[in-house]
């Protein structure tokens, strides 16, 4: 019998569009031991099969054709890149930084034949 996720824990925002999505570990296919966006509510028609570790993490996994239907304490899940709703043509707004650039004075020596200017060493 499939569960469902908590409705709050773990749940950030997309910083394109703004949805609510959860972040995963993926143990299966081409994005072993990455971390993915999945949408936060479950979904019918995701082709993805996650579930809580007893630690609290989000364990996803692709669905095949040997286990092609979630197995218990685990849920349907859409990745969210699949959904977003985002501009994907524009990259993600960096954090902004803690403070600015420091920027050093800098002194010219004169140019050859000049006269030092005064109050310059």
């Amino acid at each position: 019998m499939p569960t469902t996720p908590h409705p709050t824990q773990g749940v950030t925002q997309c910083t394109r569009c703004g949805a609510p999505i959860r972040w995963a570990t993926c143990t299966t296919g081409a994005l072993k031991g990455r971390r993915i966006p999945l949408n936060a509510l479950p979904s019918p028609a995701g082709g993805l099969a996650a579930h809580t570790t007893g630690l609290g993490g989000l364990v996803v996994r692709e669905l095949d054709r040997d286990r092609p239907e979630p197995e218990a304490l685990e849920w349907k899940a859409v990745a969210h890149w699949n959904s977003c709703t985002g501009n994907s043509q524009q990259p993600a707004p960096l954090p902004p930084r803690s403070r600015p650039a420091r920027r050093r004075p800098t002194v010219q020596p004169p140019l050859w034949g000049q006269q030092p200017r005064r109050g310059a060493r």
